[in-house]
C-alpha cells in the first residue's frame, strides 16, 4: 500500500494489477471511500453498471466509485486485457476544486484515454526499485489531475479561482449525453447529486428543454 496526498486529500494506492479477464466479474460495488480506475488495453467486453451498459474496447477508460454496482463480462473469443488501479480516500477534509470534482463523480466512462501512465504506476507498484513509493505517488497525482481535467476541461485552471458548482454539473450533463445512449432522469440526477426536479431545472436553464426532449434530440 502506497500513501500519497492530492489536493489536501490523503489517499492509499491499495492495489494495482491487470491482465486478461478470462471469466466474468459478477455485479459488485466498492466501499464509501474507494475508487477503481480501469484502462482497457486490448480485447472486447461489456461493462454493466447502475448507469447503463457500455462497451469495453482498447483505449476505453472508466472509474467506479463508492456504491456503484458494476460487472465486467469479457468477450469469449477476444477477452479484455486491462490495468486496474484501486485507491482509497483516507481523510475527510472540506473538499474543493479538483478533489471535490473527482470524489463526487461516482462513475465516469471515457472512450479514449492513454494508458501509459497507468502502466508506469503498475511497474512501480509491483517493482522493487529504490524510491518506488515516491515514483508511484507522483504518477498518481499526475493521473488524477489529468482525469479531473477531462471532467472539467477548464483552461488555466487554478485552485484559488473557485468554481461554480452548476458549471461543473453542466460538464457532467454534457458527458452523459455525449457518451451514454441510454439512461434515465433518475440516473442522471444521482450522478449530479440532485433530485429529479432540480435536474429538470438545470436542463431547462442550459438547453431550454426537458430531460425527455433533450434525450430524444440526443438519439437522433
Amino acid at each position: 500500500m502506497i500513501e500519497f496526498e492530492w489536493c489536501s486529500v490523503r489517499f492509499s494506492l491499495a492495489d494495482c494489477g491487470g491482465g486478461e479477464l478470462k471469466e466474468p466479474i459478477p455485479m459488485h460495488c466498492h466501499s464509501s471511500s474507494s475508487y477503481e480506475l480501469h484502462f482497457i488495453l486490448s480485447g472486447e467486453g461489456t461493462l454493466l453498471t447502475d448507469f447503463g451498459e457500455y462497451k469495453m474496447r482498447p483505449g476505453n477508460f472508466f472509474v467506479t466509485g463508492p456504491g456503484v454496482n458494476h460487472s465486467q463480462i469479457p468477450d469469449k473469443n477476444n477477452p479484455v486485457n486491462d490495468i486496474f488501479i484501486y485507491i482509497q480516500k483516507r481523510n475527510s477534509p472540506k473538499l474543493s476544486g479538483a478533489a471535490k470534482l473527482f470524489l463526487e463523480n461516482r462513475f465516469f466512462y471515457h472512450q479514449k484515454f492513454e494508458s501509459e501512465c497507468a502502466a508506469e504506476i503498475l511497474r512501480e507498484f509491483r517493482g522493487s526499485k529504490p524510491g518506488r513509493e515516491y515514483a508511484a505517488a507522483g504518477l498518481m497525482i499526475n493521473l488524477l489531475t489529468r482525469i479531473t481535467r477531462i471532467y472539467a476541461p477548464i483552461d488555466n485552471y487554478k485552485e484559488n479561482m473557485g468554481e461554480n458548482l452548476n458549471d461543473m454539473r453542466f460538464l457532467i450533463i454534457e458527458n452523459m449525453f455525449l457518451y451514454n445512449r441510454k439512461f434515465t432522469l433518475k440516473e442522471l440526477s444521482q450522478k449530479l447529486g440532485l433530485c429529479e426536479r432540480q435536474t429538470q431545472r438545470l436542463l431547462k436553464k442550459y438547453y431550454g428543454k426537458t430531460f425527455r426532449e433533450k434525450l430524444k434530440e440526443n438519439l437522433k
